[in-house]
């Protein structure tokens, strides 16, 4: 329908270049005048809109005494590196949208403060890129140099999106203050017994040399390993003592890296086991019986061998060899065995694997990594017969080959698959495959805490509901948190160690007071190199048998204690009984990530005696949004080279090019997505959101411009006020009510929709049909005044509605708008919002049930009309008249009722209510019937008007031709 509003546009336009040609008239008509750009706002404009929305608004409404209740929209921290893509615009959009809803409609304070996450790899990474051999305090001042850059650069293209809050007061992870909440949050996992340091197998990056948590990690589906089939000679002894061929244990492995750290295999005491009998030597093979046919495909040298099956029972207790090292070790069971896949037998590593690594606990089994932090074979650790492997990157394919080739030569080989393609997890900031590696780490209890904080969750609102599962998930399936990161860029582990024994002292008050003393000094000087670390430790201990600790925290630790910036009283929102913030809103991911670290900190804070945990989460509502992906369903990236920019959907241009939508069009585009599931991304998209934002601001400029010398004094009465009016209050009522709805349940998709919906009704009826009245009545005539009044309604509640969506709109509009009537108040946030409220009593079903009944006419006639002109014979629907005849009682006093103004309403010249008694026109007529109208039907006939044109209204209804009709006369009168 944005086509109507152009149609007007171009009308008014030719009326006013044929009414200079008779300036007699054209002085007479009363077109519309206003400032208000039809043109996207740019340059010094855009940027005092900008000030206006933003800052300026978020102090003033922090100060407003209209503001009483608080709402927090917990900002959760963007990582300072790299430029802002369309990513960060659809989040921080949207809970700004939600943040001015609040506002404007809700009357609460906002309290919103932007954060930034700053420590972790990606900026260690990419401060330290091309130096060498740089101590810890080096390596952090260009971190801390680096962050501070980028988050200046971010904030200001955070700016850019109109965002209502003070970004020159944000919370910073890596500022003193915060790091001393978050130090004083770490104590409490010392003061409640949840942090142990154990040696046991983690999540490893090789590339990046530190431990990884599950949520650090990306599973790459396509990954290919070689996966190889090995034979583990048994020695006979038990049901095995009397066979005279050789019988191995068969295992599966899609780590053949993993092969020198073998020091047992499991069985499921449970399995029936048989054996493949080669079938020349009589060799045999133990597998699982389930399994005989599948592994028979692999090796077409062995056969099935039924004359012996046996229980894994049977075989626990025993031991088997490993040719290469000549060690003897043994089978033992293993819940985690199974006999739908591999061979029934698993390969047991104990420092690679959490299930070896309780296997190995479990029977004593030694735990030591075969591995370096450069994922490296160990030289010391590498037993006998794989000494070739030593200085090697283990998971590489060399490595990987020599394994197999040892394997190979001493006769232990079954299958290789070189193309075993499976899913494996990447380290997340260098995209490379992680290995899992046995290391001392430190390790938080969340077994200890995970029913408080499931339970905590059941108190929350998800958006969309299925949240609340997948969080709980993560919760549930976590046992303990790994936290410590081999880093020098994080807040260190305020521990020290023993310097013989390597023992960590684990005091809590020894601990506190270190952190007391971190707090003191700062983060940088724990880093500094000091033989005597005294000043960090209580006076009666000795500071020169003590070394600190280099470990550092995970990040997921620093951004998950943000919730202690929500409050003046860290102490107090520790045991707090209700949530600190009313909404956390990120993307879908952060389930494990950042809703979860913030869930398991805020437990792990909320007691100091290890037992009576609140099960309060620090949210009250968690809404989530999907990821950017492009028209062909790709998730954006840079690598892949389809990204677009804010700065392009903003200003236009780029490859590929984007049409300028302005701030508010960006806007527009986050509140249309259906962003709770992963988001399309294309020109396409962005050229209809173009037409959208077209119409917007036209509409804004035919309302104001339509406005302009109406004063409160000329309103008119709802009682008073024509039909036609009333029925536009009473579906721009209904319009409030849904958008408002939509609003309140985080739908923006829906709240657009019924606006642009609205608009086009706008356009396509009332204000087509108010323009003649508008343009050519009396200035102060009680109908235009009428259509003011309603049009006054329109401009407010629409200004109120799309405030939260597009605030530069609003803003501008409302600029105008106030000056005219003398408003005082510079913002429309500012303004209750019963002042943008369609009074309850503009609820009119039964005039609203009119006019669907009058609608019928006038789509049936248009489509009599685009004939006619089609065929050539009119080409303004001006030119023709109409004669209506009804049957039935109620459609013949709807027509009555109406009749005065029913040529407006079908916008031909004029319609006579009854049978056709002057003669027919010169041209064509034609006659149709309405059925089905208000009970009853209507019959129709079109001519052309025997009247003249004219030349004020250019409706056909004046007497002679260049003279005025009797209502511009009396109006020029």
């Amino acid at each position: 329908m944005f086509q109507d509003h152009l149609l007007l546009r171009f009308s008014i336009r030719s009326l006013t270049s044929t009414c200079k040609s008779q300036s007699s008239y054209s002085k007479s008509l009363l077109l519309p005048k206003t400032d208000f750009s039809p043109r996207i706002p740019k340059g010094k404009d855009r940027e005092e809109l900008l000030k206006q929305c933003g800052k300026d608004l978020y102090l003033r409404q922090l100060e407003s005494p209209k503001s009483s209740e608080d709402f927090i929209l917990h900002d959760g921290p963007p990582y300072a590196n790299g430029d802002l893509h369309l990513g960060h615009a659809l989040n921080k959009i949207l809970k700004d949208i939600i943040n001015r809803f609040e506002l404007i409609h809700n009357g609460k304070k906002i309290n919103y403060r932007p954060g930034w996450d700053c420590h972790g790899l990606p900026i260690e990474m990419k401060a330290v890129k091309n130096s060498i051999d740089l101590k810890s305090v080096e390596v952090r001042k260009l971190c801390r140099e680096l962050a501070d850059s980028m988050i200046q650069r971010q904030r200001e293209q955070f700016q850019e999106f109109a965002i209502m809050t003070d970004f020159d007061e944000p919370y910073v992870t890596m500022t003193h203050d915060y790091e001393a909440s978050q130090l004083k949050i770490f104590l409490k996992l010392f003061e409640n017994g949840l942090l142990t340091r154990q040696l046991k197998p983690v999540w490893w990056g090789c590339e990046t040399q530190t431990a990884l948590a599950e949520a650090e990690l990306e599973y790459n589906p396509d990954h290919k390993s070689v996966a190889i089939f090995v034979k583990f000679p048994l020695v006979k002894s038990g049901i095995f003592a009397n066979i005279d061929n050789n019988v191995n244990l068969l295992i599966w492995t899609s780590t053949p890296w993993t092969i020198p750290a073998n020091k047992a295999i499991c069985v499921h005491k449970d399995i029936e086991y048989t054996s493949l009998r080669h079938k020349e030597n009589g060799e045999r093979v133990v597998v699982a019986k389930d399994l005989v046919d599948s592994l028979l495909k692999y090796d077409e040298s062995y056969e099935r061998d039924d004359s012996m099956t046996f229980m894994g029972r049977d075989l626990e207790g025993l031991f088997y060899e490993n040719p290469l090292s000549k060690g003897k070790f043994p089978i033992v069971h293993g819940s985690h065995v199974s006999s739908n896949a591999g061979t029934g037998l698993v390969h047991t590593a104990p420092a690679h694997g959490m299930e070896d690594y309780l296997i190995g606990r479990k029977h004593n089994l030694e735990i030591a990594s075969s591995v370096d932090e450069k994922g490296h074979f160990v030289s010391e650790a590498i037993p006998y017969g794989f000494e070739e492997l030593a200085g090697k990157y283990a998971n590489g394919k060399a490595s990987i080959m020599k394994v197999i080739e040892l394997l190979h030569s001493n006769g232990m080989l079954y299958h290789m698959n070189k193309s075993y393609k499976h899913s494996y997890p990447y380290d997340w900031r260098s995209k490379t495959p992680v290995v899992q590696r046995a290391t001392p780490q430190w390790f938080v209890n969340v077994e200890k805490i995970k029913e408080s904080a499931i339970k905590s969750l059941d108190k929350v609102e998800f958006v969309p509901p299925s949240g609340i599962n997948r969080l709980k998930a993560f919760v549930q399936n976590r046992s303990e948190w790994c936290i410590s990161r081999q880093r020098s860029w994080g807040v260190p582990f305020p521990i020290v160690y023993h310097k013989e024994t390597h023992e960590p002292i684990e005091d809590t008050s020894i601990i506190r007071y270190t952190i007391d003393k971190i707090s003191e000094f700062g983060t940088d000087p724990w880093f500094e190199d000091e033989d005597d670390i005294s000043r960090w430790l209580p006076s009666d201990i000795d500071g020169n048998k003590y070394y600190k600790g280099k470990d550092t925290m995970d990040v997921w630790f620093d951004s998950g204690t943000s919730w202690s910036t929500l409050s003046n009283n860290l102490e107090a929102s520790f045991v707090s009984e209700s949530p600190l913030a009313d909404v956390y809103l990120e993307g879908s991911d952060q389930h494990r990530g950042w809703f979860q670290s913030s869930l398991l900190n805020k437990i792990i804070a909320s007691t100091n005696d290890g037992k009576n945990f609140k099960p309060v989460a620090p949210f009250n509502k968690i809404i989530t949004h999907g990821f950017l992906l492009d028209k062909k369903n790709k998730k954006m990236s840079k690598s892949l080279g389809n990204v677009i920019l804010p700065s392009q959907v903003i200003d236009g241009g780029g490859k590929p090019l984007v049409p300028a939508l302005g701030i508010d069009g960006l806007r527009l585009w986050v509140a249309s997505s259906t962003y709770t599931s992963d988001v399309n991304v294309s020109v396409e998209v962005f050229q209809r959101l173009l037409e959208n934002v077209k119409k917007n601001r036209v509409t804004f400029k035919f309302l104001l411009g339509n406005l302009h010398e109406f004063t409160v004094a000329d309103r008119i009465e709802h009682s008073k006020l024509n039909s036609i009016d009333k029925w536009v209050l009473s579906r721009i009522h209904q319009l409030e009510k849904k958008v408002v709805a939509h609003y309140s349940t985080y739908n923006f998709a829906g709240a657009v929709r019924e606006l642009n919906s609205h608009i086009s009704e706008l356009s396509g009826y009332y204000f087509d049909i108010s323009k003649d009245c508008l343009y050519t009545d009396k200035e102060n005539s009680h109908r235009r005044r009428s259509i003011q009044t309603v049009l006054e309604q329109i401009l407010k509640t629409l200004i109120g509605l799309w405030a939260p969506i597009q605030p530069l709109i609003a803003q501008e509009a409302w600029q105008l708008y106030a000056k005219q009537m003398h408003i005082e108040e510079a913002s429309p946030f500012m303004m209750p919002w019963s002042f943008f409220q369609v009074p309850e009593e503009a609820k009119r079903l039964d005039v609203e049930n009119e006019f669907m009944e009058l609608w019928k006419i006038r789509d049936a006639l248009y489509k009599e009309l685009e004939q006619l002109r089609k065929e050539g014979h009119y080409k303004n629907k001006l030119e023709v008249e109409l004669f209506l005849q009804t049957d039935g009682d109620a459609s013949k006093k709807l027509i009555e009722k109406h009749k005065e103004f029913l040529d407006d309403y079908f916008l031909v010249s004029r319609v006579t209510v009854g049978a056709c008694e002057v003669p027919s026109s010169e041209g064509p007529s034609r006659e149709f019937a309405v059925e089905n109208f208000a009970q009853g039907s209507v019959k129709i006939k079109v001519q052309q008007s025997c009247s003249r044109k004219c030349p004020r209204c250019w409706k056909y209804i004046a007497e002679r031709d260049d003279e005025p009709c009797h209502k511009c006369t009396s109006v020029l009168g």
